[in-house]
């Protein structure tokens, strides 16, 4: 798994290429819990394209979950880009599909936090 962090208009964008499997999964959880640790209360903004992961395990779904809740502690916010079939079906089965704004267009996600 490779991760390439970005800033956009006060956003960061974490760029997600690969498996969100067993141990990649946990270090997308410190990557985001530095990005979140690293900025102001209530200014936390971010933004996981997944565009390019082929596969999330229930693990990967968990630090997902995590995340959510940590940017949510902190007073952000953190939305999902590109949700692929294989995650989308995992979010809808796991009933989590009212909690992750998602989108299909980086512009429109990125304007969301505005």
């Amino acid at each position: 798994m490779n991760v390439d962090i970005r800033k956009r208009e006060g956003v960061t964008v974490l760029d997600i290429e690969g498996r969100i499997i067993g141990s990649d999964s946990l270090a997308l959880k410190h990557i985001i819990d530095e990005q979140i640790n690293a900025t102001e209360e209530g200014q936390v903004k971010i933004l996981l394209n997944l565009e390019k992961v082929r596969m999330v395990d229930s693990s990967g779904l968990g630090v997902i979950v995590a995340a959510y809740t940590s940017v949510q502690r902190k007073g952000g916010r953190i939305s999902l880009l590109h949700v692929g079939g294989n995650i989308k079906s995992l979010i809808v089965m796991a009933k989590l599909v009212t909690i992750f704004d998602r989108y299909e267009d980086e512009n429109e996600a990125i304007a969301s936090f505005q």
